[in-house]
Formats: structure tokens, C-alpha cells, sequence
């Protein structure tokens, strides 16, 4: 079976002209069951757009409609607890964060839109 070398993923930093904040929750020291309290800013940075979808459902006689956009950063490894995207005054839920072709130099976010979201 032949072997094919990883293709490596590129991108024009001069795509990264969008100002992000990865967030994490926050959680009460004495009641953490409850749930996050707020969101806490891990960091900010800059990130290209890679793709933009929208979703739209109807169930049980009610619309949900959603927006699905992935980025695209430098390699940040201290992200482990990033649980939403705040984006031009919106606030995403992050699906997804993954290393491309493993090489320590870009970042994939996949974010949704979060129902209910007030920022």
C-alpha cells in the first residue's frame, strides 16, 4: 500500500484581519453543579475566515436557524478550555479545535452560534 506524505495546510497570514476572543467558563468554587457563572477571556487574536454556513430547522412547528463559521489562527497550545467564540459582538459555541496537518502552526475553529446567547 503506498504511502502518501501529510499535505501541509496553507494559509496567507494577511488572512488573519479579524479580531476574535476565545472564551472560557467560569464556575463558582462553591456550587460548580450550577453551571459557569460567566465567561472569562483566554485571549485574543486575530483569525481568518475560512467558511460560512447556515442552517435552518423546523421542528414541532418552531424555527431554529444557526450559522456555522470556521477560523483559522496561529497555533496557540494553551486553548484546552475554550468553550466560545465572541465575534464581532456575537457569541459562538467552539465545536471544534484541531491542528490541520500537525505541525504546530495553525489553528481550525469551528464555531455555531449559541441559542439564547446574550453578550
Amino acid at each position: 500500500m503506498a504511502q502518501t506524505g501529510l499535505v501541509s495546510f496553507q494559509f496567507d497570514p494577511a488572512g488573519l484581519r479579524h479580531q476574535v476572543s476565545l472564551l472560557k467558563p467560569v464556575f463558582d468554587d462553591e456550587m460548580p453543579w450550577n453551571g459557569a457563572e460567566t465567561l472569562d477571556t483566554v485571549a485574543e487574536v486575530w483569525a481568518g475566515i475560512l467558511s460560512v454556513e447556515s442552517n435552518g430547522r423546523t421542528e414541532a412547528e418552531q424555527e431554529a436557524n444557526s450559522l456555522t463559521l470556521r477560523f483559522v489562527i496561529r497555533f496557540r497550545d494553551d486553548l484546552k478550555d475554550v468553550t466560545a467564540i465572541e465575534y464581532k459582538g456575537d457569541l459562538y459555541d467552539c465545536l471544534k479545535l484541531q491542528d490541520p496537518d500537525a505541525s504546530e502552526r495553525w489553528l481550525i475553529l469551528e464555531a455555531r452560534t449559541r441559542l439564547g446567547a446574550q453578550t
